[in-house]
């Protein structure tokens, strides 16, 4: 071997276990970075026993059935804390979810005939309870509102349509022209102070506080098959319940609404007695 094959040889070597090397830390660098960018399991709060789970959430716990009332929970991602969970029930006698009425509850398609209780945590749910009690905007803090004759007054329920807004300041209008047009600010303009009229609004109202709040869809004063309901109220200072029901069922929603709140009020003396005793010792779900 010559001299110049020896030093081609020499080179292709170097070259060879350079890239090698580069390789290596190249690869070991993109492990860093996955490894950094891969979220880390958090620990699971919510533990189940004997079909039984337990949800801590906020600054309360609920012990709950999880084969008849349990649909599902929901927990951050930045610390894995539950901020939701999700209950069922038949309507309109508010009763577990079972074999027997599952298809009654759950059609093959369309709504059927239930009703689903969302309990949320968080800052959002913080506020609406702060700002829930105040009659008649409740947790629509900067909307107005007109009251109409209601159609559920046997139930004491008060009917209330929300009120087109004005627009604030010129500011504000010049803003909505560039989102919008000029056409649809003016005829905003025209509406605005009039019933806004594919919402309608109840309140059940005790001692000139709001005790239940529901929104329901509205087509100008016209019942439509599958029209949905949401009846809101404050569980504790930082959780509210939301409970969605279709509108053909709202002849029995303020009994219904009571019935939630009294099983609410079960699962949770469960959950905080509970707490307060042994751990709860068990696998995650």
């Amino acid at each position: 071997m010559n001299s110049k094959q020896l030093l081609r040889r020499v080179w292709w070597c170097g070259l060879i276990l350079a890239l090698a090397y580069g390789l290596a830390a190249c690869d070991d660098k993109w492990g860093r970075a996955a490894q950094a960018l891969t979220p880390k399991r958090l620990p699971n709060p919510v533990q189940s026993k004997d079909g039984v789970s337990y949800i801590p959430i906020e600054d309360t716990a609920f012990l709950i059935p999880e084969k008849t009332w349990l649909v599902s929970y929901g927990r951050r991602s930045t610390d894995g804390m539950v901020d939701s969970f999700i209950l069922h029930a038949t309507v309109p006698d508010v009763q577990p979810w079972s074999p027997a009425r599952n298809d009654e509850m759950y059609w093959p398609a369309g709504p059927g005939k239930k009703l689903l209780i969302y309990i949320k945590g968080g800052i959002g749910a913080a506020s609406q309870a702060q700002d829930f009690y105040n009659v008649p905007n409740s947790i629509y803090s900067t909307s107005s509102f007109i009251e109409e004759p209601s159609n559920q007054s046997a139930q004491g329920l008060r009917q209330f349509r929300m009120l087109r807004p004005f627009y604030k300041d010129e500011a504000a209008e010049k803003e909505a022209i560039h989102k919008w047009g000029s056409e649809f600010v003016e005829e905003s303009k025209r509406s605005s102070g009039k019933p806004m009229m594919y919402d309608v609004f109840y309140e059940l109202i005790e001692n000139d506080h709001i005790k239940y709040f529901i929104r329901c869809g509205d087509t100008w004063g016209k019942e439509q098959i599958f029209q949905s309901c949401h009846l809101f109220f404050p569980f504790t200072k930082s959780l509210m319940v939301d409970i969605y029901f279709m509108r053909n069922e709202i002849a029995h929603i303020v009994a219904m609404a009571d019935k939630v709140n009294e099983r609410l009020h079960e699962f949770q003396t469960a959950g905080l007695a509970h707490r307060i005793a042994q751990p709860f010792s068990s696998s995650n779900r």
